[in-house]
């Protein structure tokens, strides 16, 4: 198996919401972050316009994706009010001003769901290198955005920052635990620790199957579909992904010891 450059991240915060399938009214969350919403996130990062539904398009083909749940965190239920016109055809509205000016408003009622004090580790690789932005981009873009980063919804900011870090390894959990260890190491040189200790216990890793990784696709433990797809981003369409399911133990050498800090 081929080395690779794997981006490396961590997402933490008070709130979270990566969004589940709704049905009517009720805005669910998975417990770990979608690919969609790690693609939305690195596009607010490059600065791309969310109605530049190409753009997205070609992040989310030319991107890999996998991720380890480091705290899943406890669900919210908030149940939600809001004022809206009827929907009107061709009607567009500039402002929320605009909106409660009408003289047709609704009340729509909604559950949704957010994970409270979650925290997960983020990695993405090039599917297609001549199409997926290069990784020195995507953790500028990370590091420095040009919009503000938040995790799923505009009322969930992050925590901490997400410390993007660049690591060529010939797979997945090999990447986790480079840069795990490239993360202690850093903070024992600044005598502190500023970012989120790695989990002290077995921790679930979900990755996109048929992105390449296929010594990961031959020893994981089960497959699922989950609709985090990315098929149109102007219009919210997604489409079933599949991905797979490893195991993450922390190393039974080495120093690297401590908790989640939510």
């Amino acid at each position: 198996m081929e080395e690779r450059d794997f981006l490396l991240f961590r997402l933490a915060g008070p709130m979270a919401a990566w969004g589940d399938i709704a049905v009517g009214e009720r805005r669910g969350s998975w417990d770990i972050p979608s690919k969609s919403a790690v693609i939305g996130l690195l596009a607010a990062g490059l600065g791309l316009d969310r109605r530049d539904t190409e753009a997205h398009a070609v992040l989310d083909r030319g991107l890999g994706f996998g991720v380890r749940q480091d705290a899943p965190g406890r669900p919210l239920r908030d149940y939600h009010t809001a004022q809206a016109p009827k929907a009107r055809k061709n009607a567009r509205w500039g402002t929320r001003r605009d909106e409660l000016a009408a003289d047709d408003l609704n009340t729509v009622l909604s559950d949704r769901i957010y994970r409270i004090e979650s925290a997960a580790t983020v990695a993405v690789w090039a599917r297609n290198a001549a199409s997926a932005p290069s990784p020195d981009t995507l953790e500028n873009a990370v590091r420095r955005p040009h919009f503000a980063l938040y995790l799923g919804r505009k009322a969930c900011p992050l925590s901490r920052p997400p410390r993007p870090r660049i690591v060529r390894e010939r797979g997945l959990i090999a990447a986790l635990d480079a840069y795990d260890g490239a993360e202690y190491e850093a903070d024992l040189a600044l005598n502190s620790w500023r970012g989120l200790r790695p989990p002290v216990q077995p921790r679930p890793v979900w990755f996109e199957v048929a992105a390449g990784l296929e010594a990961e696709e031959a020893e994981a433990l089960e497959r699922r579909y989950r609709r985090d797809g990315l098929m149109n981003r102007a219009l919210w369409q997604f489409a079933d992904r599949l991905e797979g399911r490893l195991e993450w133990r922390p190393p039974i050498h080495g120093e690297i010891q401590g908790e989640v800090i939510p």
